[in-house]
């Protein structure tokens, strides 16, 4: 997952090396920055069951973080269905003021009407 982030979404350093990524990456986890000013980090935690996705922006870009946000979504519920079909998935909103490791599952459950 991290490694197909990595060369989907981090900017090449050259045009000449495409393997070669503008990002920094660990055992668990990616950081990298757009050109359009959005700061993604895509981190498994809790033994890795769990992918944490943090996001950032300059201000004005908050349209294309929310769109960048989408895709990164979309793209790992896609590769959990392609490679991990039998993985149940929960999808849970944390509230920031909550964030701490190890991450837990809300044990209450907010809906908000947003109109």
């Amino acid at each position: 997952l991290l490694l197909h982030l990595a060369f989907q979404y981090a900017l090449p350093k050259s045009t000449e090396n495409k393997l070669h990524r503008r990002c920094t990456i660990w055992t668990s986890g990616i950081l990298w920055k757009d050109t359009r000013g959005v700061q993604s980090l895509v981190e498994l935690v809790d033994n890795s069951q769990c992918v944490l996705l943090l996001m950032s922006c300059q201000e004005g870009s908050q349209e294309n973080m929310n769109c960048l946000c989408k895709q990164l979504i979309h793209e790992i519920l896609s590769l959990q269905q392609q490679l991990c079909p039998s993985l149940k998935l929960q999808e849970f909103v944390i509230d920031p003021s909550q964030l701490h490791y190890p991450i837990q599952k809300p044990s209450t459950l907010t809906l908000y009407d947003i109109e």
